[in-house]
């Protein structure tokens, strides 16, 4: 009787000892700022213009562009980032994203033209150039993403002092583009910040963290942007675009928790945080 009440004692034992989860609550913030290198894939515009009785409703086919602008930039000209590791190991975040990425209609290429110019059809092939009156920008694509974000830790050094992270992220959200466009030497009216559509992207990212709180990183982002109702004169604009960034930035990456291994000095004589004892020590059963 005796041998089988100190077994269950033990096993329960074992039970409690099972989960490193009763530690303490883990988590860590980063921010970011940085720049970001755009290209575009050639896409095609489609614009809607006119009153009741003269309608324009055409297309520009194929268009190339640049990350250039042929007005101010307005708005902020750095990418923003805002992230929370949530998870017991700090391999998951959400990350706030905003990428301010300049979209402008290469000058001085030849593009298609179809559809209809007021009431007429047309099909023809024009001079994108602003000298006879033909551009469109984007001063501020302004994708808006709520990203989830995986670690994965590559490397560390001994005092952690040094520590290299490979990141994926994946997300989604509103694009709030500011236009300055002309047609035919007929500038946009009141060209302002607007709610026009929705984007989505894939990156994949290196950061390298110093003294446990300083980083840089480096990434590739690959987004897909679908606008629509963007303005221009006595008209909008839609097209989607496929958008590649090659984004550098820099940050702070700092703990909100107490005791928090990735900040803290290792102490080689003890056993790492997350390390407790599955099982129970032997007991003496007299035997």
């Amino acid at each position: 009787m005796l041998f089988l009440c100190l077994s269950v004692l033990a096993a329960g034992k074992a039970t409690a000892q099972v989960s490193s989860f009763d530690e303490e609550r883990r988590g860590s913030v980063y921010v970011a700022i940085g720049s970001n290198t755009p290209t575009f894939k050639a896409s095609t515009i489609n614009v809607e213009q006119g009153n009741a009785g003269v309608v324009s409703s055409y297309s520009w086919d194929k268009v190339a562009a640049d990350n250039q602008t042929t007005s101010k930039a307005t708005g902020l000209a750095f990418n923003l980032k805002v992230g929370y590791f949530f998870d017991y190991n700090q391999t998951w975040a959400v990350e706030l994203s905003y990428e301010p990425v300049k979209y402008h209609v290469t000058d001085g290429q030849k593009v298609k033209m179809s559809g209809t110019w007021e009431n007429n059809p047309i099909d023809t092939t024009i001079t994108f150039s602003s000298a006879n009156g033909y551009f469109y920008n984007l001063d501020g694509s302004n994708l808006l993403s709520l990203n989830v974000v995986k670690r994965f830790q590559l490397l560390q050094d001994k005092k952690h002092l040094v520590r290299l992270d490979a990141l994926a992220k994946g997300g989604g959200g509103p694009v709030m583009p500011h236009t300055f466009n002309s047609i035919v030497n007929k500038v946009a009216e009141h060209p302002s910040f607007q709610f026009g559509g929705w984007n989505a992207g894939l990156e994949a990212a290196l950061r390298l963290t110093l003294m446990r709180y300083v980083f840089v990183e480096g990434g590739y982002k690959y987004s897909w942007a679908s606008y629509s109702d963007v303005s221009v004169y006595n008209g909008t604009a839609s097209q989607k675009l496929t958008i590649s960034q090659v984004i550098i930035s820099a940050g702070i990456h700092f703990p909100t928790t107490k005791r928090n291994p990735l900040f803290t000095k290792p102490d080689n004589k003890k056993p790492p945080l997350t390390i407790k004892p599955i099982y129970p020590e032997p007991l003496d059963n007299g035997m």
